[in-house]
């Protein structure tokens, strides 16, 4: 799940894979036939010094197999007629102008080191003595920068499906973030299992306008703040617990509060 961008009319076009497959066999069907033309050349050549020893039949079979190359020759050339024309339609066929969506969070491990260096200290271990149980420990303090903010949009029932996921992935991941409202998954679980992406689109739209910016501006800082004061910990070096959350979500609902209060007053 990454950020995709909309193709510009203004930049090229990027040549799409069936060109590139179009044209690398047409240089194969060249290359092909350049050996054919060898082939049917010494085979010809062949026949013509085999007429001196065994007369004007070897000469003749040599001539059919030629014949045989020759129309082999032909037929690849009349293919790479039609892939040309074919690679001529395909560089006239309009770029995509498919739009995906933005993600609002994107983790692929870009934090996991500096949990890992928390974790070994919290724990007095070495990085060689760690076991899966501990990896698994170290991605949810790597999300530490997101994952109370993704609790709070989905126990707000602010969550939707990206527009990106088809229908079947769709239903799956309402199942799954309908696991985690209940509190039988948690929010790190989901950051885990969609390689640390969560997309701007998976929030609904009146909420979005306070979501994005929120989380832009101040909401890092709150974490590390609350951190230091009620888990005494650095951020990236604590995990998920529901207590936790429970404590910090008002920070959160307060400042949806405040959006809505000065949105109101503006409208």
């Amino acid at each position: 799940m990454g950020s995709k961008v909309q193709t510009s009319e203004s930049s090229p076009a990027p040549v799409s894979d069936t060109i590139r497959k179009l044209k690398s066999k047409t240089k194969t069907n060249i290359v092909a036939v350049v050996i054919s033309q060898v082939i049917a050349a010494g085979i010809i050549a062949g026949g013509i010094y085999g007429m001196t020893k065994a007369g004007f039949a070897l000469l003749g079979v040599a001539l059919f197999f030629a014949a045989i190359v020759e129309v082999f020759s032909i037929s690849l050339l009349n293919e790479n007629k039609k892939l040309k024309k074919r690679i001529v339609i395909e560089s006239n066929r309009p770029a995509s102008t498919m739009v995906f969506a933005d993600h609002l969070y994107k983790n692929r491990g870009d934090t996991y080191p500096i949990a890992k260096d928390l974790y070994c200290r919290q724990k007095g271990k070495k990085e060689k003595d760690l076991t899966k149980e501990d990896e698994s420990v170290i991605w949810q303090y790597s999300y530490d920068d997101f994952a109370y903010l993704l609790m709070w949009i989905i126990e707000n029932n602010l969550y939707q499906p990206s527009k990106d996921l088809d229908e079947d992935e769709a239903i799956e991941e309402r199942s799954y973030v309908a696991k985690i409202k209940r509190r039988e998954a948690l929010p790190t679980d989901y950051l885990e299992s969609y390689d640390g992406y969560f997309m701007e689109d998976s929030i609904k739209k009146k909420a979005r306008a306070f979501v994005t910016p929120y989380y832009k501006d101040s909401y890092e800082d709150e974490v590390r703040e609350f951190a230091s004061k009620n888990l005494n910990s650095e951020l990236y070096g604590f995990p998920f617990r529901w207590e936790d959350y429970d404590a910090f979500k008002v920070r959160i609902d307060d400042a949806y509060a405040r959006y809505r209060e000065n949105t109101d007053h503006s409208a």
